[in-house]
């Protein structure tokens, strides 16, 4: 079995010995992995383009404009930075989401979350037929 080396062992070595090393890999690589690889590779040499909202500035005919400004007043918002309007937009226009109550059982648990997963998976194991024996 191989062991995973450190990134100071890697360091030490050679060009040379890196390059084979990678080679070999590549070489038993399936080729739709290598594909991929290959597409990442390309596609990370591309420059990066901004995100469509990355420039966030409301339209004054609109009604999130209006409360911004009923929030913060003309000056206010037009001195505000794009990331501080992206930040009060959120909190202003996104919905709260709903909390989950967590509650308290009245009787302590019969078993451990390990167990009942143990029995889900022989349940599991027993309705596909693919149980097997185990020797003591």
């Amino acid at each position: 079995m191989m062991k995973l080396m450190t990134m100071k062992q890697y360091m030490k070595m050679s060009k040379p010995v890196l390059i084979r090393k990678i080679t070999k890999a590549l070489r038993v690589m399936p080729k739709v992995k290598l594909a991929r690889l290959c597409y990442n590779i390309t596609k990370a040499k591309l420059p990066r383009l901004r995100k469509a909202g990355a420039r966030y500035s409301l339209r004054p005919d609109t009604q999130e404009y209006a409360l911004m400004i009923a929030q913060f007043g003309e000056e206010g918002y037009s001195q505000m930075s794009v990331k501080e309007r992206q930040k009060e937009a959120r909190r202003l226009f996104t919905k709260p989401r709903a909390r989950v109550r967590s509650f308290k059982r009245k009787t302590k648990r019969k078993f451990s979350r390990k167990q009942l997963a143990a029995q889900r998976l022989f349940a599991k194991r027993a309705r596909a037929g693919t149980l097997k024996r185990r020797r003591r």
